[in-house]
This record gives C-alpha cells, structure tokens and sequence, in this order.
C-alpha cells in the first residue's frame, strides 16, 4: 500500500524497536487528569508491547516515509467481515502536519475494507485532539458519539 512518500507494511519486531528507539511522547495528546511523563526507550517494555500485540490478534501497520518508521496503525477489535477499531499513533511530533498521518489513514481505510473485507471501520480521538478529528473527517470518518473524553467516529465501505 503506497499514497505518495507515505506507504503501509506489516509492522516486524525490528520495525517496533526502530519506532521505539525514537518514540516521544506528545504532551498535547494528555488527558486533563494525567501526568506527562518523558518516554525512555526499554527493551523489556518493546517486547511485551509486541507480544501484547500478537496476544490480541491485532493487525499492526508502520507506516513509512523514505524507508523510516514514523508510526503505527493499529487495527483491532476484528470482527471478521464485520467490523474492527483503527488507531495511529506517530513516533514524535516532527511528522505532524505533513500529511503523513492523513495518507496513513486513507492506506489503512482501503487495506481494512480490501484486503481484511471488513466493511465496517471506527476510530476514536481524545476530545481535545481536533489534529486528529480534522484527519478522520478529512479521510470520510464521520463523528458517532462522545463521551467525557473521547469522541468516536465510523465509516463504512458501502457509503464511500
């Protein structure tokens, strides 16, 4: 899956510990009742993240640019040929307003309604990251619900 420079590929164990090495978290994606902490790479940490991964049976996606690792999307809570949950995450805020994420997800959309056959598709975002509220809506996500935190979001593939 290829849109520009941004391209998706099956995330590998050296994929994760490349994404991690240069992992930073973003103080703007805190919730108001959390305390920013500074990441520290670990590789203890990195490897219960990918068995957590494989144990959930989640389909995780690098997303590259110029052959580097600068994120992540996650497709889980896999209903086969019903529905499933995407998340995205990038490793620093450098690649923020680049389109990178907006590719992202736009590969990710079609690889979960072509290749997973899954015809359903919802995301959510912190209620206070309208960064990624503008992306899902630019992407053809459409706002479901909220909560005191989150705001949810769903496309389907028969209304594209």
């Amino acid at each position: 899956m290829n849109l520009g420079s941004v391209k998706l590929t099956m995330m590998s164990d050296e994929m994760y510990r490349s994404y991690f090495r240069e992992y930073e978290n973003d103080p703007d994606l805190n919730m108001s009742w959390q305390v920013y902490n500074h990441y520290e790479y670990s590789e203890e940490k990195v490897e219960l993240y990918i068995q957590k991964q494989r144990d959930l049976r989640r389909v995780t996606l690098a997303i590259m640019c110029e052959e580097n690792v600068v994120g992540e999307i996650i497709i889980k809570n896999i209903e086969e040929h019903k529905r499933a949950t995407m998340s995205i995450s990038l490793k620093s805020p450098k690649y923020k307003n680049q389109g990178i994420g907006t590719a992202a997800e736009r590969l990710a959309v079609e690889y979960v309604f072509c290749k997973l056959d899954i015809p359903t598709l919802f995301a959510d975002t912190l209620l206070t990251n309208t960064r990624s509220q503008h992306v899902l809506s630019k992407v053809g996500f459409v706002p479901i619900g909220q909560d005191k935190d989150y705001k949810y979001y769903r496309i389907d593939r028969s209304r594209r």
